[in-house]
């Protein structure tokens, strides 16, 4: 132990190994997809034992960034006429 009073030091262990209840909330504008991915795989990481005993959830909504909506443009074909 560095510094600090053996006190101290065993109360910020106590501290570490409680259990708590939380929720999370996070609100990001235009997440690349690569990063998003990233995020949600470590969160599951994290998770995924509570998931898998039905312990916990985790919902996650995302919605395409309006100013991203023209990254692929629209398929147009001219008018034909008819034979």
């Amino acid at each position: 132990m560095l510094g600090g009073s053996l006190l101290a030091h065993r109360a910020q262990q106590e501290w570490e190994s409680g259990l708590f209840d939380i929720t999370i909330t996070i609100e990001l504008q235009q997440m690349h997809a690569k990063d998003l991915s990233t995020t949600v795989a470590r969160f599951t990481s994290v998770i995924g034992p509570k998931l898998a005993l039905d312990q916990a959830s985790f919902h996650i909504n995302v919605k395409p960034a309006v100013d991203n909506l023209e990254l692929q443009p629209s398929l147009r074909f001219p008018e034909r006429d008819a034979a």
